[in-house]
């Protein structure tokens, strides 16, 4: 009797490795495997300096009115990091309360001195342009001439303080 003792228990031993090693579950874990995180680029779209456009500036038939406008990519020593498509268009509507001067010729120009756009009158000019991609800010500068070209028979009768032409610019930056 001693003998099947010894055996059950050594069986029951043995049955008890058995199952304690095949059923055993083993866990680890490894913190911090891999991190990582976005911040978002920096987009810049900036007037450069001011502007030299002024109100209420007289104009007679025969003369010619200049203004810049310039737009930057950077602000300081951050610049944009993003290649931006430009959206530009010059308004040019009659001034509240008055009557545009109609024989007006509105030109744009960019800084190679190439026409971008012009108009006669009242109306739109619409141009695009573009800053690549570049770790130097980069400048835009155009012109804006308003010409009265001279007709002696209409002249006239845009005389007074009844007209007035006003143009506006606004600027739409788009990343690539």
């Amino acid at each position: 009797m001693k003998k099947t003792l010894v055996i059950t228990a050594l069986v029951a031993v043995i049955a008890v490795s058995i199952i304690s090693g095949t059923l055993a579950l083993y866990t680890t874990t490894i913190d911090d495997l891999a991190t990582g995180s976005v911040v978002a680029k920096e987009f810049i779209l900036l007037e450069n300096g001011s502007d030299t456009f002024e109100t209420n500036v007289k104009i007679a038939p025969t003369e010619t009115v200049t203004w810049d406008f310039s737009i930057k990519n950077f602000d300081g020593a951050i610049v944009t990091e993003t290649g931006m498509d430009l959206d530009i268009v010059v308004d040019i509507t009659a001034v509240v309360g008055k009557s545009a001067i109609s024989p007006l010729v509105v030109t744009v120009t960019n800084e190679f001195d190439e026409e971008v756009g012009t108009q006669t009158g009242v109306g739109v000019i619409s141009f695009t342009d573009s800053f690549e991609l570049d770790e130097a800010g980069q400048t835009h500068t155009y012109t804006v001439t308003i010409v009265w070209p001279s007709d002696d028979a209409v002249d006239i009768n845009y005389a007074g303080g009844d007209f007035g032409t006003a143009v506006a610019v606004t600027v739409t930056g788009t990343q690539k």
